[in-house]
């Protein structure tokens, strides 16, 4: 078994934007990140990264959170996805129906409403936050 390097994990991060027919730009857009952040991991230079970082990568591709640990560790790359597998896509299509389901109303006042009025890239920023909080809870 090989390990593998943050090229490697640059590479694959390339090939499965390209995959989907994303720009640099776009896939910066649908995982909540800065097109700097993006270019730098895509040419894998540094070998440090925040997990918060790595959880959009992953959550944008609809990988695996473990996606890169398991590329450094063997080399081996995460399988290509569709752009119908994409937790973003998913999420999209998921909020269209429950739009679609639901009777027309105010949306209750807090979080929730908050919440439903941030975009996309402000959305995953919440979500990064909350997962952080949960998991420093979740530590022995």
């Amino acid at each position: 078994m090989t390990s593998g390097s943050w090229k490697d994990i640059g590479e694959a991060v390339r090939n499965q934007r390209l995959h989907l027919g994303w720009t640099q730009q776009d896939a910066a857009d649908q995982s909540g990140m800065s097109l700097a952040t993006w270019r730098l991991i895509e040419a894998g230079e540094r070998e440090l990264y925040q997990e918060l970082t790595i959880r959009k990568v992953c959550r944008a591709f609809g990988w695996p959170s473990d996606a890169f640990t398991v590329t450094l560790d063997t080399g081996e790359p995460p399988e290509l996805v569709e752009l119908t597998q994409t937790s973003s896509a998913r999420a999209t299509a998921a909020s269209a129906a429950a739009l679609a389901d639901r009777p027309a109303r105010p949306l209750p006042i807090g979080f929730a409403r908050k919440y439903l009025a941030l975009t996309h890239t402000e959305q995953a920023m919440v979500e990064g936050y909350l997962d952080a909080l949960l998991a420093r809870q979740t530590r022995p």
